[in-house]
């Protein structure tokens, strides 16, 4: 509307212009009239000047609102609406364009203010450095685990820590990698991840770093709290009923607490003693045995490597668990991809592991027809892989990061131990044991042989 009003107020003074300029050429032509020239002449150059000034009010009054913008100064006044409506109409547009720059800029700050709290309080170290090694974005935390400040040319900060920039090296990685420090004669090992972040055709590398001695304790924390739990709750469980039959037993056996004579004790009362102290002697082996499983679990011997034939160990452990296999009516079979293909194991200890899994395949399988288990051997990208799949009633998801826990179960006759004992062998053998399940469709134990150990 505005712009409507500006264009019929420049139409108009063109239009007078025209109009002036007409007459002064038709009295020229057709009378001598000098007087009327002169003041026709005098009228045209008014009018333009008047047009020049209308257009140079408007230029300077939109050059201030793009200074306005440009320099962020969203106070700016302007001095248009004495200039008529359309000027008045366009001045309030300025205003309340500038108004929505600087709600805009406003909102974009709270962001940003919030997103430096969020990134001065993570537990992370973190460095944003451009492509001109200037470094763009470091957190208080990062002054705090490399002990000096953190400069903002990435050059400096090569010079003051050689062996970080040694780590770093020219960006050319992604992912992990291990960094020692040492400060004030001890030595602190990091862990540093480098991510490349691409914003407006400028790529940015990020660098988070963090102490390995917090995360390992962490998750020593926390496996303990765990495993402190399920010991409770298996001790709980076998002290509790032998507390109360001990006490049972004891009202029967005393009177207001003198003991009572022999000839007290009739027939059934001596029946219901006996039932009582073979009860508790049943619980007390229980208990026997759960320390011992305990035993097993903390004292694994070192693992005596040889060169193991990965065909060879499948046909033994399939040899061992084929009875229990065609038991329950499971087919139990093998593949090996490459017939040579073979670990530096202990035999005895990763046995004991794929028939530990095999024995779990099996209990898993109960009362499903036609059930498979495969051992299967690859070599992949970190070296030897061992899988042992079933198609049985697969895990859920909501416990699978407690399958590994000691002494955690979810049958009525499992030790908890299977599982965790394995994991710790191969941990033994510097690899790793994994998992994946889906419930209802099977579950994949993966034995991966690192290849640099």
């Amino acid at each position: 509307m505005a712009f409507k009003d500006f264009s019929i107020q420049l139409i108009l003074r063109i239009l007078g212009m025209a109009i002036s300029l007409g007459l002064f050429f038709y009295l020229a032509f057709a009378y001598d009239l000098l007087f009327t020239l002169i003041i026709i002449a005098l009228l045209f150059f008014l009018q333009a000047y008047e047009l020049w000034h209308y257009q140079m009010r408007l230029l300077r009054e939109t050059r201030k609102f793009l200074e306005g913008v440009r320099f962020e100064d969203y106070s700016t006044r302007f001095e248009l609406a004495q200039s008529g409506q359309a000027f008045a109409k366009l001045e309030q547009e300025f205003l309340k364009l500038l108004q929505k720059l600087k709600n805009a800029k406003n909102t974009g700050d709270q962001h940003q203010e919030v997103l430096k709290l969020v990134l001065e309080n993570v537990s992370l170290g973190l460095i944003l450095i451009d492509q001109e090694g200037k470094v763009v974005f470091s957190n208080e935390k990062c002054t705090e685990l490399l002990g000096v400040p953190v400069f903002k040319d990435w050059q400096k900060m090569r010079d003051r820590l050689p062996s970080l920039a040694q780590a770093i090296g020219d960006f050319s990685f992604t992912g992990r990698k291990t960094w020692n420090l040492e400060q004030n004669g001890k030595n602190e090992e990091f862990y540093l991840d480098l991510r490349h972040i691409k914003v407006s055709d400028q790529e940015l590398h990020l660098i988070s770093l963090g102490t390995i001695r917090n995360v390992i304790e962490e998750k020593e924390i926390n496996a303990w709290h765990r495993l402190i739990r399920i010991l409770a709750h298996e001790v709980m469980n076998s002290v509790t009923p032998v507390v109360s039959l001990s006490e049972t037993l004891s009202t029967m056996l005393y009177d207001q607490g003198q003991l009572k004579k022999a000839s007290d004790l009739d027939e059934d009362l001596m029946k219901d003693i006996g039932e009582g102290l073979n009860t508790i002697n049943r619980r007390s082996k229980g208990m026997l045995s759960f320390v011992e499983e305990y035993r097993k679990l903390s004292q694994i011997p070192a693992p005596q490597n040889a060169l193991v034939s990965i065909k060879q160990l499948f046909e033994d452990c399939i040899a061992l668990m084929q009875k229990q296999a065609d038991e329950k009516g499971v087919k139990l079979s093998f593949q090996v991809d490459q017939s040579r293909l073979a670990i530096e194991a202990d035999q005895k200890m990763i046995e004991q592991v794929l028939i530990n899994l095999i024995k779990n395949a099996l209990a898993a399988m109960d009362g499903q027809g036609e059930g498979k288990i495969e051992l299967r051997a690859k070599l992949g990208d970190e070296g030897v892989i061992i899988e042992v799949e079933d198609n049985g009633e697969g895990i859920d998801s909501e416990l699978l990061p407690q399958i590994f826990i000691p002494f955690f179960t979810t049958r009525k006759n499992g030790s908890g131990i299977g599982l965790s004992l394995s994991k710790n062998i191969m941990k033994l053998h510097h690899g790793d044991l994994r998992v994946q399940s889906k419930a209802g469709e099977g579950t994949v134990f993966s034995l991966c042989f690192c290849e640099n150990r």
